[in-house]
């Protein structure tokens, strides 16, 4: 909507809660702003199917569902990096209000293929794109990254764990943000040619804010007390279904994006009965966009909160409520194929630690409570990415290696070297993560050039590993070094140290951060993820 400049500068970010709403006194007073600000959660509650909301200047309107669910995309998204909180969710709502109406535009002028991605309408401000009009030309991201709203959303908030570290700046980047004014740090972030604007959107942030809010600890929730259950069961009746999409990396079915996919499959016919795999209470039962008719279920299993998910129920399939207290096995709906389908099937998710938690392979989750025996994840990239060879001994790199191809990670370009080492290492650790290729302009990396990815083993960015996933990424990391030579390996980071070939007698290092990175930091210390770069020529 409004044409942006470019971005440049760099600073720091990891994930966890923070932050309460500035009331409208605040809003005008950057002083009041700066005693208002204190730590905490959005409780997420369920979307309403609108909301009538009245801008500073006066402007009615009403937002959907579809904006809504945006909007809490915004609160889960914020909820998850430390450091934001409330006040630097309402500055998100605050900017993309203003942008977009919180709409993810297409802009097919300048990138037809932008049409080709889930979109609530046309743009045409230059070569802007989705909620906040990022531009892929300012480095934000390419045309795919941007038209999904969980990637705009990570990189409004920025930080060295968003995906655009460490430029174009988001919020966290900015110095001192927490004590602007909230407009003024939505222009800081957009660096829009009409800063005046954001401002006007204050108040409506806050009406979304709390239609979207329950009150949390202390208050009186939606969603009662969570049920201890001691017994898992299978979500769709014996003989009723096909497993066809297991949990792990694969090509998107309608995007066709190479994504994580974070639940397992399970094809039925349209209206078979879907069943509540554990005691539990609901925490979600709505329209979800990509998910089409969710389901959120909390449970306590072994002592341990627990969330199942199940998704692409028509409206009509939904049968409880948020707050409904549901018994492994009870009815909570019909398979169906709204969202983001090819055809009905249950989408079946399983999230340790509650609701808005990272996926696990849900198959293996069954299969340990003896509720199946399904196929388990073999690997987080689709078969087309897999070559031959066994942990003990990777092959070397056919033809150029310097020559740029495709990153599968990410769509931008990677030399073939490390593309073989991708498909070398997945073929041998299939259950890693990855993030290869990353425009970082102004910077000292080898992510631009093609020549580095970023690994993980479970954990999400901002995240230290858990002492298996810990055992796991050793596993990885000494693997690559013993076969430095085939793969090509140049260097590698992990656990706050550094080895690279050029000094292999000098065994692992401290890593001071490169001049870019804080050592001590999760992120910038690499204590979250294995950094590899290969060599080149």
């Amino acid at each position: 909507m409004f044409r942006k400049v470019a971005i440049a500068a760099i600073t720091l970010m990891f994930f966890a809660p923070s932050a309460l709403l500035l009331g409208i006194g605040a809003l005008m007073n950057p002083a009041a702003a700066n005693c208002a600000t204190t730590t905490g959660t959005v409780h997420l509650g369920p979307v309403p199917d609108s909301l009538t909301v009245t801008t500073a200047s006066g402007e009615m309107f009403t937002l959907n569902r579809l904006q809504l669910t945006h909007a809490a995309t915004f609160i889960a998204i914020g909820n998850s990096i430390d450091g934001v909180g409330k006040p630097g969710i309402k500055i998100a709502l605050m900017a993309a209000l203003t942008e977009s109406t919180l709409r993810m535009l297409a802009n097919t002028g300048t990138y037809p293929e932008s049409g080709n991605y889930p979109n609530d309408g046309n743009g045409s401000d230059h070569d802007s794109l989705g909620l906040f009009q990022m531009r892929p030309q300012s480095g934000w991201g390419t045309v795919a990254e941007l038209m999904d709203p969980t990637y705009q959303a990570r990189a409004f908030f920025g930080g060295p764990a968003g995906p655009n570290y460490p430029s174009p700046r988001g919020l966290l980047d900015i110095p001192g943000w927490q004590q602007m004014d909230p407009g003024e740090a939505a222009q800081a972030v957009e660096v829009s040619a009409y800063p005046d604007r954001y401002r006007n959107y204050a108040p409506v942030a806050n009406a979304i804010l709390t239609a979207l809010s329950t009150s949390g600890p202390g208050g009186t929730s939606a969603v009662g007390p969570v049920a201890a259950s001691s017994r898992v069961v299978f979500p769709l009746p014996d003989g009723t279904w096909v497993a066809t999409s297991p949990f792990g990396m694969r090509v998107h079915p309608i995007t066709g994006e190479h994504k994580l996919h974070t639940g397992t499959d399970l094809a039925a016919t349209d209206g078979t009965p879907i069943l509540a795999a554990a005691d539990g209470t609901v925490t979600v039962a709505e329209f979800s966009g990509g998910y089409g008719g969710l389901i959120v279920i909390e449970h306590t299993i072994d002592g341990r909160m627990v969330a199942t998910a199940y998704a692409h129920m028509w409206q009509p399939g939904i049968h409880v409520k948020v707050g409904d207290q549901v018994q492994a096995g009870q009815h909570i709906g019909d398979v169906g194929s709204s969202g983001y389908s090819t055809g009905p099937h249950l989408h079946f998710e399983v999230r340790p630690g509650g609701t808005n938690a990272e996926a696990i392979d849900a198959a293996a989750w069954l299969n340990q409570h003896g509720a199946a025996n399904l196929p388990e994840a073999t690997s987080s990239s689709p078969a087309a990415c897999r070559t031959a060879g066994t942990a003990g001994s990777p092959t070397g790199v056919d033809g150029d290696p310097d020559r740029l191809v495709d990153d599968p990670t990410t769509g931008g370009k990677i030399t073939a070297r490390l593309l073989h080492l991708h498909q070398q290492t997945l073929a041998a650790f299939p259950d890693t993560g990855w993030v290869c290729y990353s425009p970082r302009p102004g910077t000292k990396s080898e992510h631009p050039l093609g020549r580095a990815c970023d690994i993980t083993f479970g954990n999400q960015i901002g995240q230290r590993p858990t002492p298996a996933q810990l055992d796991a990424g050793w596993t990885v990391t000494n693997w690559m070094k013993d076969n430095a030579g085939v793969l090509g390996v140049e260097y590698l980071i992990w656990q706050g140290q550094i080895w690279s070939v050029s000094r292999d007698a000098d065994g692992w290092r401290p890593y001071n951060g490169g001049g870019m990175h804080d050592p001590g930091d999760v992120t910038g210390g690499h204590f979250d993820h294995l950094h590899v770069t290969v060599k080149a020529n």
